[in-house]
């Protein structure tokens, strides 16, 4: 009995061991800093990381443009996640024309950098982990 005993400890022991940690996802809430088209803008992202892929949504932060309110919500559309890459895709429009924003970066830990495209413009944005 107490060779079965210490069996079953033995392999409860390499069982633990051999259990990989939780992998760190991209879930939370993001402090989004961009540029493009010769704009600056900010966004308050918060992200749910279901597989491999994001739902949430951003919202806009003030856009110091009068024509652009800030404090609109934009759902995500498209995303994906692979290792430290990231892309998450939403849409937005200004007055009538509605246009899809698209990021793809790469995330280490709780810090994301990457390119903005939208409209045939290209940008550039960094994103930091500001809570869950």
């Amino acid at each position: 009995m107490r060779q079965l005993f210490a069996a079953a400890a033995a392999i409860a022991t390499i069982l633990a061991a051999g259990t990989p940690a939780v992998a760190d996802d991209a879930s939370g809430r993001w402090h989004v800093a961009g540029h493009i088209a010769g704009k600056d803008f900010t966004l308050d992202c918060r992200f749910t990381q279901g597989g491999a892929g994001l739902t949430g949504a951003c919202v806009d932060g003030p856009t110091g443009d009068k024509n652009i309110k800030g404090g609109r919500s934009h759902p995500v559309i498209k995303s994906q996640v692979a290792g430290e890459k990231v892309s998450f895709t939403y849409e937005t429009n200004k007055a009538f024309f509605y246009f899809k924003v698209d990021y793809v970066g790469v995330r280490k830990g709780d810090h994301m950098t990457g390119q903005i495209n939208a409209v045939g413009n290209t940008g550039n944005f960094t994103a930091d982990r500001t809570g869950s």
